[in-house]
């Protein structure tokens, strides 16, 4: 029986990791998308635009991600690796 609300592929991203990967997480906001590269690679974390799917650049690979988001110079939110989110 096919299932209506299956995810059907529809792009696949290069990578610049010719391993493959090993995590993929997006900021609080859902504009970047980073991809980390195979565990244990020396490449770093792919940045990716969520809407656009190109490339923008390279952070040093981690098993650990945080963002901090900053308002009038003040914490306004955090959120980590596992898309949990705090205000």
């Amino acid at each position: 029986m096919l299932n209506p609300m299956a995810p059907v592929l529809k792009e696949k991203l290069t990578l610049r990791s010719s391993q493959g990967s090993h995590w993929l997480t997006f900021d609080i906001k859902g504009d970047y998308g980073y991809v980390a590269p195979a565990k244990n690679s020396a490449d770093g974390t792919e940045i990716f635009g969520a809407r656009t799917h190109t490339s923008i650049g390279l952070i040093g690979s981690s098993e650990d991600m945080l963002e901090v988001d900053f308002a009038n110079g003040k914490i306004s939110q955090v959120g980590d690796q596992y898309g949990i989110g705090r205000r």
